[in-house]
């Protein structure tokens, strides 16, 4: 078995994320909305530590700076990970667009990226 056959999200994650790498630009009014080499290579990370199978696609979307914002929303709920230039990751876990907790995603595990996700998954 794949990683995407067990991970359905991740094929549309990494389609989205590529997709930003190719079309990004300054935007006059808006900012620069190239995705910097450092944060794609942390949302890949990132992506890489979510074996949860059971979840929606992700919208992935530039933010002024080079940095990225993952966002996967079931019902209510919603966790999204912001991915910087300085390889950072946070992440945020809200419900009824108020932020319940956030923190740094620790890169060297894959633990709290994790535990947001199945945060959300709970009934």
């Amino acid at each position: 078995m794949t990683l995407a056959d067990s991970t359905p999200w991740l094929y549309a994650a990494l389609a989205q994320l590529r997709q930003l790498e190719q079309d990004g630009a300054v935007v006059a009014g808006i900012g620069d909305l190239r995705i910097a080499d450092r944060t794609a290579m942390t949302a890949r990370l990132l992506f890489s530590f979510i074996n949860v199978a059971d979840l929606p696609a992700p919208v992935v979307s530039p933010v002024s700076g080079g940095s990225l914002s993952v966002i996967w929303s079931l019902g209510e709920k919603e966790v999204k990970f912001s991915c910087f230039p300085d390889g950072q990751a946070l992440y945020f876990q809200c419900e009824d667009d108020d932020v319940l907790k956030d923190g740094i995603v620790d890169l060297g595990t894959a633990d709290s990226a994790r535990t947001a996700l199945k945060w959300m998954l709970q009934p």
